[in-house]
């Protein structure tokens, strides 16, 4: 019998209170949690060769580096790693037609725990009850 490996969530946004909420929330559903403020701390988390993320749930707007770039070097970095975008502000047809193409999902703000559970459950392979 072979043991799954926990299924690991990047999440990037630069509001403090969102982070600790969507870690709690994943972090209730049996999923591994690293968090970064930004694109650039996100790209540091990544090129890591000791991490093994199964997925970047990412805020568009931040300062440094916001998700369209981050998604755009994920997509060339780590082609294997599925993108999902957030926002407030952007609407997945607001966002360039070249980073909707490469994104694996996009979330509206404000979202429900369910929606986040389904759409990385949905991007990670992983079987989610709604």
């Amino acid at each position: 019998m072979t043991v799954e490996r926990q299924k690991v969530v990047l999440i990037v946004e630069d509001e403090p209170t969102i982070r600790r909420l969507l870690r709690k929330t994943l972090e209730i559903a049996n999923y591994t949690v690293i968090e970064a403020a930004d694109g650039v701390e996100a790209l540091d988390v990544l090129d890591r060769p000791e991490q093994h993320v199964s997925a970047v749930l990412s805020d568009i707007t931040m300062p440094r580096m916001d998700g369209l770039v981050l998604a755009d070097r994920v997509r060339h970095a780590h082609p294997k790693v599925p993108v999902i975008l957030t926002s407030g502000r952007h609407s997945r047809a607001s966002i360039p037609r070249a980073v909707a193409e490469q994104i694996d999902g996009f979330l509206d703000k404000p979202y429900s725990k369910s929606s986040v559970l389904s759409i990385i459950a949905v991007a990670t392979g992983r079987p989610h009850d709604t």
